[in-house]
């Protein structure tokens, strides 16, 4: 049923291992923490799903076209904080699907990529894995995934906030993160 996951109209994390037990404090420690962040992303128009029949090593997807975010429960630990991970890392998708572009200005691309080499060497090296054209969204979506869970709502609300109080308007861009 997920083949169509692996198109290139899905963002997808597909991930060897380290990147997934990251330590930054303060991340989702329940499923209460988990089923109220997915109910504030339904709330702003997008879907999340949960398929038990994933191609093995994916971890979870968003599909702009569908604006829907896929976790894939067969690959993932019954653990919160991996789910977790993979649903701020899919919802960093959806936040650059928000903004209509990149989350991060231009300029601050290398100081992304340096912080993500310091949080992780596999998960940096695993960025070569991703086609040039996906690797800056990659980029962006490994950095939400390692923020306290705090910090990803606000994200969230800021990119996506004109979506939250009913149906979204289909072109309106969400304001940015700043020159920083």
């Amino acid at each position: 049923m997920w083949q169509c996951v692996l198109r290139s109209s899905w963002f997808v994390l597909v991930v060897i291992g380290a990147p997934l037990m990251g330590t930054t404090s303060m991340r989702a420690q329940s499923w209460d923490d988990i089923g109220n962040y997915s109910s504030l992303l339904r709330r702003a128009g997008t879907q999340t799903l949960v398929a038990k029949d994933c191609p093995s090593g994916l971890f979870g997807a968003f599909h702009a076209g569908r604006n829907a975010l896929l976790l894939c429960s067969n690959n993932l630990r019954d653990d919160p904080a991996q789910v977790w991970t993979v649903l701020a890392h899919e919802s960093a998708h959806v936040m650059q699907h928000c903004q209509q572009g990149p989350l991060l200005p231009d300029h601050q691309i290398g100081n992304a990529l340096a912080q993500i080499e310091k949080q992780s060497l596999s998960s940096f090296q695993e960025l070569r894995l991703y086609h040039k054209s996906q690797r800056r969204d990659e980029i962006e979506a490994r950095l939400v995934q390692e923020l306290p869970m705090a910090e990803v709502k606000a994200l969230f609300r800021g990119f996506c906030g004109d979506r939250l109080g009913g149906r979204a308007p289909q072109n309106t861009p969400a304001v940015g993160l700043g020159d920083g």
